[in-house]
This record gives structure tokens, sequence and C-alpha cells, in this order.
């Protein structure tokens, strides 16, 4: 698996912790058999939360893991950017997950076993400069689950430099919900050794999430991310920079469960303090029948600080479960 920054702890990522969340129970209802006798899988509307809609001014036109109507979760990507085409196929079965084509413009095959508790292990192998790897180790939990401990011995090669490494990690989650507002905070404390090249990278994450229903269908969500990193790595895709954003949103629900109408409108807000940027954008989302998700177009503004870089307008299409 690469090592991507870790999701901003969301109104999503609170269900994580055990807390209830408007709105995403119903994506998990099992549809009914067709005529015909053709079966979908019990939770197949449920597996389109993390589906990626690409229609947009900058980033192309495609859809990033979509679900395939068969028993196990497979999910096809296929998207063309101005510049490059992404194609692929990945798959998730228990704490096993697998991954083969072009993703971001990197050719891909990896097969991973990441299990909450338990023997881990990881085969990486990527082009145009992106890093492979192959890594075992092991992971416990302890309070029920809330704390996770990780140690991962591998070997890792990226350019001219080949390095083997240690990955220790330390991960805790915590919910609480007070008055029917739900919070939650996470943090992950990483340390990765490469002691042939002499060098170590020690990094920590806090992430606070925050998500209220203030009215009938209304609902906000807000998260604050924090990364703090010391240290240098060998490998360069496993560097980690310090990391300062804000974002929320504010969604509103309209009622009705069938036919064709708006389903929802919702207004984004968001601070990059490292990359001295602000975004704000405005979704309208529209219920059609037999689409697990409403589905709607994106307007927003991307504005830079002074001499950060170019603002711009961008458009999209947006999802959101039902």
């Amino acid at each position: 698996m690469r090592f991507p920054a870790p999701a901003r702890l969301t109104a999503s990522a609170l269900t994580a912790l055990g807390l209830t969340l408007t709105g995403l129970a119903s994506a998990q209802t099992a549809p009914p058999a067709p005529a015909g006798g053709f079966q979908l899988p019990p939770d197949y509307f449920g597996r389109f939360g993390s589906t990626q809609l690409v229609a947009s001014s900058t980033d192309g036109f495609g859809v990033r893991y979509l679900p395939l109507p068969v028993k196990a979760d497979l999910r096809l990507t296929l998207v063309k950017t101005p510049t490059y085409t992404d194609y692929g196929l990945s798959a998730q079965l228990g704490s096993l997950s697998a991954a083969a084509g072009v993703f971001y413009n990197v050719p891909k095959a990896e097969l991973t076993n990441a299990p909450a508790a338990g023997l881990q292990w990881s085969g990486l192998v990527q082009g145009r400069g992106a890093h492979s790897h192959f890594s075992v180790g092991y992971a416990t939990q302890v309070d029920g689950g809330k704390v996770r401990f990780l140690n991962n011995v591998g070997v890792a090669q990226q350019g001219a430099v080949t390095a083997p490494y240690t990955q220790s990690e330390v991960s805790a989650g915590y919910g609480k919900a007070i008055g029917g507002v739900n919070t939650g905070l996470s943090t992950t404390a990483r340390l990765y050794a490469f002691p042939v090249q002499g060098k170590a990278q020690g990094s920590v994450d806090v992430n606070l999430a925050l998500n209220a229903p203030l009215a009938q269908g209304l609902t906000l969500n807000a998260s604050h991310f924090e990364r703090f990193t010391v240290g240098e790595v060998a490998i360069a895709d496993f560097n980690l920079a310090r990391a300062h954003s804000t974002s929320g949103d504010l969604t509103y629900r309209l009622p009705g469960q069938a036919g064709f109408g708006v389903g929802a409108v919702r207004a984004r807000a968001a601070r990059d303090w490292t990359g001295r940027y602000s975004a704000a954008d405005g979704d309208v989302m529209f219920r059609v029948d037999g689409l697990p998700v409403l589905i709607g177009p994106s307007i927003g503004y991307v504005a830079y600080d002074a001499g950060a870089g170019t603002s711009y307008v961008r458009y999209g299409l947006v999802t959101l479960p039902r």
C-alpha cells in the first residue's frame, strides 16, 4: 500500500468511532430483487459511499472506485483527465485488498492484508518513479479497539535508492455525543526508520470533528487537521510534511423519497493553512429513481493568498448517499 496522508476526520469518519450520522443508514438498505431472478448484493448500494464521480473543469471526467454488481467488492476506475487516462480494478475482501491498473497516472499492482489486529503484509509494485515495497508486521488493539499498535519491517525502492525500513505507529480514536452533537478525536503517532541510510522521520496527526443536527434535515459538519513532523526519510513517497487545514459543510436534505426532485443542497468551505488557499463550493443534488445516491452540479472558487498561487473557478458533479 502507498503511504498517503491520512484522511481528515470528517463526518464519515465519525461512524468508525461508533457514532451515528444523519442520512447514512438509508444507503445500506438492501435493494429488491429485479425481475428475472438477478439479485444485487445486499450491501451493493452501501458501497457507493466511497465512489468518486469525476466531472470537473480541472480533474477531467469519469469515475473512481465504482462498485460492480457482483458479490465480491470489486470496483472499476476509469477517468480521462486533460493530460492522462486512469483505468484499473480494485477489490476488498475482508482485510485483504488488491489493485491493478493505472491510478493517478501511476501504474500499480498491489496485494495487502491489513486486519485491525494480527499479521500484516503488503506487496506493492509501481512505475513512473513511484516507490515499490514489500513489508510484514503485526498489529494489536487495546481499550476495546480504540487504541491500535502497529509495527512493520520491510524494504522499499524508489529511483536509485533501496532501503530497508521499520514502521511503528500508535493510533487512537474516541467519540462522544453531547446533547445530540457528535464529536470525535483521533490521533496517530508514527516513526519511519531507515537504518542503512541513517535516517528517520517522526510525525503526529491530530484530527478533530463535529457533526451537529441543527434542525429537521439540516446538518453541520466541521473538521480540523494538524500534522507535525521531524526528521527525514530515505524514500521520497514516505515523506510526510507539516499540514494544517480546516473544513466544514452545511447540508440540507429536502423531504421526499420517490420520483425526481431536489434531494439536498450543500455549502462547503475549506482552508488549507499550509498551502495558503481557501475554497468555497455550492452543491445542488437531485433524487433520481433507480440511483443509490443523490447527484447534481457543483460550482466553487479557490482563492490563493497573494504570491501563493493563481485563484480559479471550478465546476464539478457531486454525489451524496441517499
